[in-house]
């Protein structure tokens, strides 16, 4: 598959206000709220009033083209409260929702997109989705960079909670970055997303 064209920071601002339009309408709560099929969990937090976040993705019946989930269950009854997809910009490959938080009244998820299936073409960009914890209307898409580092950058964060932190009531992420094509050197950064657009409340 050919490369996808690298994102500027300015295009990538305009694909994450289109993802918000999308994302109108597409929340599962109450009683009507479930899974898709083939959903597989990446991980599951507790948010300390009762209910647990679990993230992951969706992905068709060859386990292919995923889709990133974020819901929120309770924690005795595992009855799922809200189950809220994060769209993937158009002409990307797959997205899946990685990691999460509480934040005050909001559940963050650290969503990790490809914009292609080919791993030695394909840039994967790193973003922080918050939804509101008491009906998953999702909020916002901030986006998430490595300081100071410019060009066909790709990125990655590893499972391991550590990796996507509150620091000062702030999400921390903390991943690696290599430059496209080659791939040479994995680079440690940490960062905070930067400022998003935000979603019709």
């Amino acid at each position: 598959m050919p490369a996808a064209p690298h994102a500027s920071a300015p295009h990538r601002l305009l694909a994450i206000t289109a993802l918000l339009a999308l994302a109108v309408g597409h929340v599962e709560t109450t009683h009507a709220a479930s899974r898709p099929v083939h959903f597989d969990k990446n991980a599951s937090v507790d948010l300390g009033n009762g209910l647990t976040c679990v993230v992951g993705n969706a992905t068709d019946t060859d386990g292919m083209n995923a889709r990133a989930w974020v819901t929120v269950e309770d924690k005795v009854t595992h009855k799922v409260r809200w189950a809220t997809p994060v769209p993937l910009a158009k002409g990307w490959y797959q997205n899946q929702a990685t990691h999460c938080l509480k934040n005050g009244n909001q559940v963050q998820a650290l969503i990790q997109s490809d914009t292609a299936s080919e791993a030695s073409t394909a840039q994967t960009f790193v973003d922080v989705a918050s939804f509101d914890e008491a009906t998953g209307h999702l909020q916002s898409v901030a986006p998430v960079t490595a300081p100071g580092v410019h060009g066909k950058v790709s990125l990655s964060v590893d499972k391991d909670s550590s990796n996507f932190r509150l620091k000062d009531g702030q999400p921390v992420v903390t991943g690696t970055w290599s430059m496209l094509p080659d791939r040479a050197t994995d680079t440690p950064f940490t960062a905070s997303p930067s400022p998003a657009p935000r979603g019709e409340r």
